[in-house]
């Protein structure tokens, strides 16, 4: 059976973006209020779906699950896309995760790199603030 909590998994993932990309790190589901570096920066809301146990024997358990990572970036005014910071936000993400494919050193969690998808969109958020959305998703495998 694999770990119960997924706080864990969470944290692993805030400690990848967080500071990399940006300080606004949020878990589960974009912030009721939006603060000022929220709408002028952007922010990243990180979302878990369910953990797969891919156990096989016993004191050997495994599991796996898919992770996304939604960066919301501010909009110029007129609603047009802001390129510079979407792609600088992107870039940075892709680069965390790219990292931690490669020198990842976390005993309970890795990245799996042949299964990293990615969309982007336009969102109104709770607080009816126009953003546009890059979604990056990848598998995390849990030791």
């Amino acid at each position: 059976m694999v770990a119960e909590s997924r706080i864990g998994l969470y944290d692993y993932v805030h400690d990848l973006l967080c500071d990399e990309v940006t300080k606004n790190v949020y878990r589960m589901s974009e912030p009721q209020e939006l603060t000022k570096s929220d709408t002028k920066d952007g922010f990243i809301v990180i979302t878990a779906g369910n953990i797969v146990d891919e156990s096989e024997f016993l004191n050997q358990a495994y599991g796996r699950v898919r992770v996304f990572v939604a960066a919301y970036v501010p909009l110029m005014s007129r609603g047009r896309l802001d390129k510079s910071k979407y792609s600088a936000m992107e870039n940075a993400i892709n680069t965390a995760i790219n990292a931690e494919i490669n020198n990842g050193t976390n005993a309970t969690y890795s990245i799996q790199s042949d299964s990293i998808l990615s969309m982007d969109d336009f969102v109104d958020t709770n607080a009816n603030n126009a953003f546009s959305v890059f979604v990056k998703s990848f598998i995390v495998n849990i030791d």
